[in-house]
């Protein structure tokens, strides 16, 4: 077979030879020297058209020129030199140079097929710390629940071009959980300013978020925005729910440790629409309420008051309370109207105690890893919450036989509801008493629902877990959005809180500390390898 193809270049070489003759003595040209600057410019015509349809994705009219340059090139070459193609392919090196091609064509048929195979078989992995590239499973579940098909339209101009590459990954991974639910593109508008004009788009770098007749835009595009659109799109009515005021409840505007403004910010993130409502000026709860929040009152309310919000709940309305234990408020030994309710009525009954966590590195904070099977914490299974200063609840049968509790957060084991707040004052640590303390595990926090009339009641233990001093850490404020979520019944919005990002602080190294480094780096590093070259130059001259 080699001889074969020996005679085959032979008689290739024989046909340039004689198409091309020899160099002549005297006054001749010799052609053979423009052979390697016609083998340059075919092979730089090549690397440009590779770099041409790598950066355009098309064989276009420029792309073919450089093609025909480069064929044009590597052919001259040949007929300007045969002999040293033919030497090429006959000699010696052409020989050993074989099986070093077959070598490598075999190595490049290998990297084919595992590039093949990855490019079918997509696995992503998001190996940043916080999880920066993965959609939240508030995300994905909204994704899942998407009614029919959804738009996201980026009005980009080239002049925001590094920002619209940025957004694209999160918009890919919308698009590849949505099962082909959703979709996105990009718009120029200073192309087609009639686009962006029909969405009120007025920011360059805006996304519109469309589905059907309904459209949100965003003007700064993130993961809670786009989710929270979608959800808004898709279900574009009023949600507002109302705060109690009047006895001393937490304040939803104070931004120091006490208030409840982050927990504002999170309602008003999801589209809801906060109030206040005082029951002793307002004769009823307004009906656009889909909740009512009572947070941390210090004083009881009113018979008049329990009855405006007695008629609002047994008419299919919902009840959030957050009541702090006795000895941090003003009840005193009064009977509180809406403690007594929600016993009677719903057998949630907040017990007088204090919850004492001995496992706990402060005894009064309650550290919970314990959730019971609710929507509100079915998403919550492996996140701690704490309570600072709680108080436990009791279960028991509802007054109305179609009225049900569920348990939503417990204690371990070991702790107990101290019922002697003695040791407060006494600065000492309390000791369990039988038959008077409560035993654990304690319910910290209880939902009741009613089917008949669609009532729900959510009643947690403690007020301070979610202010703003607590309501970030662990699962403190998924935990309340939750139960306002689902009391106000919007399940498709539940656990859809921002993620805050991970702080990182670089401190520079002293001084000391830098000239060490450099001093390794510099100094000892290289010369170490300098003295090991001289050392090895030293044996080798020994020996000679």
């Amino acid at each position: 077979m080699n001889h074969a193809l020996r005679r085959l270049l032979a008689s290739v070489a024989e046909f340039f030879r004689r198409l091309v003759p020899p160099a002549q003595s005297g006054t001749g040209r010799d052609w053979r020297r423009l052979a390697l600057p016609a083998y340059v410019i075919g092979f730089l015509a090549l690397l440009f058209a590779g770099g041409w349809y790598v950066v355009n994705r098309q064989l276009d009219i420029p792309m073919r020129i450089v093609l025909m340059l480069a064929v044009l090139g590597f052919a001259s070459g040949i007929l300007l030199d045969p002999e040293s193609v033919r030497r090429a392919f006959t000699g010696r090196q052409a020989r050993y140079g074989s099986n070093a091609v077959i070598a490598s064509l075999a190595l490049l048929g290998i990297l084919v097929v595992l590039n093949y195979l990855v490019y079918s078989n997509p696995v992503r992995t998001d190996l940043t710390e916080d999880q920066e590239f993965t959609l939240a499973p508030e995300t994905l579940l909204t994704l899942s629940r998407l009614p029919g098909p959804v738009t996201l339209r980026g009005f980009y101009s080239p002049d925001v071009q590094s920002s619209r590459e940025e957004l694209r990954p999160l918009l890919d991974e919308y698009s590849l959980h949505s099962g082909g639910a959703l979709t996105y593109e990009f718009v120029d508008p200073l192309e087609n300013p009639v686009a962006a004009s029909e969405f009120g788009v007025s920011r360059d770098g805006s996304l519109v978020v469309i589905y059907g007749d309904n459209s949100e835009v965003i003007p700064y595009p993130s993961e809670e925005e786009i989710t929270s659109a979608l959800i808004h799109v898709a279900n574009p009515e009023a949600r507002k729910v109302y705060f109690l005021t009047g006895h001393g409840e937490r304040d939803t505007q104070e931004t120091g440790d006490p208030g409840y403004s982050q927990l504002q910010q999170a309602l008003v993130s999801k589209d809801y629409e906060v109030g206040t409502l005082n029951l002793m000026t307002d004769a009823q709860v307004p009906e656009d309420a889909l909740a009512v929040i009572i947070a941390g009152p210090l004083a009881p309310m009113s018979s008049e008051e329990l009855e405006s919000l007695r008629t609002y709940v047994e008419s299919g309305g919902s009840l959030v309370l957050l009541q702090q234990p006795r000895g941090e408020t003003e009840f005193g030994t009064q009977t509180d109207p809406l403690e007594a309710y929600l016993s009677e009525t719903w057998g949630i009954t907040l017990d007088d105690d204090l919850v004492v966590e001995p496992n706990s590195s402060n005894f009064l904070v309650a550290v919970s890893f314990r959730y019971g099977q609710h929507p509100i914490t079915d998403r919550m299974q492996n996140i701690a919450s704490i309570f600072p200063a709680a108080r436990s609840l009791s279960l028991a049968a509802a007054g109305e036989a179609t009225r049900t509790q569920t348990g939503l957060v417990y204690t371990s084991d070991n702790a107990w509801g101290e019922t002697d707040l003695g040791f407060l004052r006494a600065q000492a640590s309390p000791d369990f008493t039988a038959g008077a303390d409560l035993l654990g595990p304690l319910t910290l926090a209880a939902a009741g629902e009613d089917p008949a009339s669609n009532a729900r009641v959510v009643v947690i233990g403690d007020a301070d877990f979610a202010s703003n001093g607590f309501f970030q850490q662990l699962g403190n404020g998924d935990l309340l959005v939750n139960s306002i979520d689902w009391a106000a019944g919007q399940e498709s919005l539940i656990s859809l809180t921002p993620r805050a990002a991970t702080q990182r602080y670089v401190v520079p190294p002293s001084v000391q500390v830098t000239g060490l480094i450099l001093l390794t780096t510099v100094v000892l590093m290289p010369g170490a390898v300098i003295v090991a070259g001289i050392y090895v130059w030293a044996q080798r001259r020994r020996r000679v």
